[in-house]
């Protein structure tokens, strides 16, 4: 099977150790694997994945997604615009150590982890979320429902103690301000049209960053769209199954519900994700918000966001569609500013 990673782990009796010794501590009792057998994953956008069925003695077979966090390993696009930075992979082991449990919010279990930078091994085995992503799905009550999960995680996430959230990058003014820097870089490099476009942006922008950096924070996903979200059976309705946490941060969870509804959306169906959020929120927060507060909210994160992609794509644009589709994000939402 084809791979475009470098330096591809192998080694699967040094798998199956570090599954052993996960599965026995997270279930208290031992676990003795007879076989793994993998699946490299050409799907994979940025790290190198696999599925793994892993074969247990006397017990039902395991389905277990590997992921091989080290930068070093990344898929060739992905190496072409990421530095070498562990500290996002870090980032995502410590949100399924720290923050992310199943009983609550949902999300798929750690299983194991193996992480010895002396050897250049960075992975972790978690429960296999399953293969249809939301992404893919044009039915409106799937994404609806991912509003109210990330309602409801932002609710439970925001008040909780620095020592658990420590390790988190926040949104904060110099955050903000350094956004507004990289946004600046990029003028020269664009055409009339495009510079008058993304210069108005940024006035407007800087005159928000204040109430941006004063916006209560949560714990966010930062990259929360259809292409991070598994669809699974549940009852009520589709189950969410949130994946992909590296760009975790301390954030206003509207960050989260931005990210969901951008693309190309009619107006009644974003505006139906944004009810569906709304209403959640209120419901697992215990307050009452005000529909017009929420709406300016939404625009003035809509409007960073969009620039904050801008900065991150224009040196990459040849790369992909998605510079294009944040220029038409940015002049949608200014006509909220324009006006």
């Amino acid at each position: 099977m084809h791979d475009e990673s470098v330096k591809a782990p192998t080694r699967t009796p040094l798998l199956t150790e570090t599954l052993e010794e996960g599965l026995a501590r997270s279930r208290g009792r031992p676990a003795r694997i007879r076989g793994i057998r993998r699946e490299v994953l050409k799907s994979s956008s940025s790290f190198r994945t696999e599925r793994l069925l892993v074969l247990l003695d006397g017990e039902k077979a395991l389905r277990v997604f590997f992921k091989d966090l080290n930068p070093d390993h990344q898929m060739v696009k992905a190496r072409m615009v990421r530095e070498f930075d562990l500290e996002p992979s870090l980032r995502e082991l410590r949100m399924y150590q720290s923050l992310l449990s199943p009983e609550r919010f949902g999300t798929v279990r750690l299983y194991a982890a193996r992480w010895e930078p002396r050897r250049g091994i960075y992975w972790i085995f978690l429960e296999d979320g399953g293969r249809v992503l939301l992404r893919n799905s044009v039915d409106l009550p799937g994404w609806t429902a991912a509003a109210r999960w990330a309602a409801s995680f932002h609710a439970a996430t925001r008040d909780l103690p620095s020592a658990q959230t420590e390790f988190l990058p926040r949104y904060d003014r110099v955050h903000h301000e350094k956004c507004a820097d990289r946004v600046q870089a990029i003028l020269p490099y664009l055409d009339g049209a495009e510079r008058d476009l993304v210069r108005r942006g940024l006035d407007h922008y800087a005159r928000a960053i204040g109430r941006l950096s004063a916006l209560p924070c949560s714990v966010i996903h930062g990259q929360f769209f259809g292409q991070n979200i598994m669809l699974g059976r549940g009852t009520p309705g589709p189950k969410i199954v949130v994946i992909d946490w590296e760009t975790a941060a301390l954030g206003p969870g509207t960050f989260d519900l931005v990210s969901l509804t951008s693309g190309k959306w009619t107006p009644e169906q974003r505006h139906a994700m944004r009810v569906a959020y709304f209403d959640q929120y209120q419901i697992a927060a215990g307050r009452p918000m005000k529909w017009e507060a929420f709406c300016r909210e939404l625009a003035v994160v809509a409007l960073y966001q969009s620039l904050e992609w801008l900065a991150w794509w224009g040196h990459h644009r040849t790369l992909s569609r998605d510079f294009a589709k944040f220029l038409k994000e940015l002049d949608t939402v200014l006509e909220e500013f324009d006006d």
